[in-house]
């Protein structure tokens, strides 16, 4: 396992990846190919993203794709999309790719990791298994605009 930044200039492997790991169950998203560029550069172009890809024998098998936030507790890192290939997961290489990835953190400074999922696929015992806690005093708030 072998954990590198990513950036912009991987972009249409990090969409493939994209792709590979959200078009299936449970999430079944269905990305038009403009509207995917436009948002993995987003994650992966701006001043503060930082993101992380995890590679098994040269090839992209999971990501971290993310941005640092300035906070007056401390500089944050907030995971925006995770996900390893699904046939690689359960197999641990996902909770390793977070502790190390916890590590790399640390050494730049980083205070906090934060993201949000929803309780009703796996991706959420996945998260409290590695350490993650609910802020049980916070709540998601969406409107859609007509």
């Amino acid at each position: 396992m072998d954990i590198r930044e990513l950036s912009i200039d991987n972009i249409e492997n990090i969409k493939k990846l994209m792709l590979d790991i959200f078009s299936g169950e449970p999430w079944n998203d269905v990305w038009t190919d403009k509207q995917l560029h436009a948002y993995v550069s987003e994650l992966t172009g701006n001043k503060n993203s930082l993101s992380f890809g995890v590679y098994l024998d040269g090839n992209l098998i999971g990501m971290a794709l993310g941005r640092i936030k300035s906070w007056y507790e401390g500089t944050e890192y907030w995971i925006e999309e995770f996900g390893i290939l699904p046939d690689r997961q359960q197999s641990g290489i996902g909770s390793a790719f977070i502790e190390e990835l916890e590590k790399i953190l640390a050494e730049k400074g980083i205070k906090y990791v934060v993201l949000l999922t929803e309780k009703n696929v796996p991706a959420y015992r996945f998260y409290k298994k590695n350490g993650f806690r609910e802020k049980e005093e916070n709540v998601f708030f969406v409107k859609a605009l007509r």
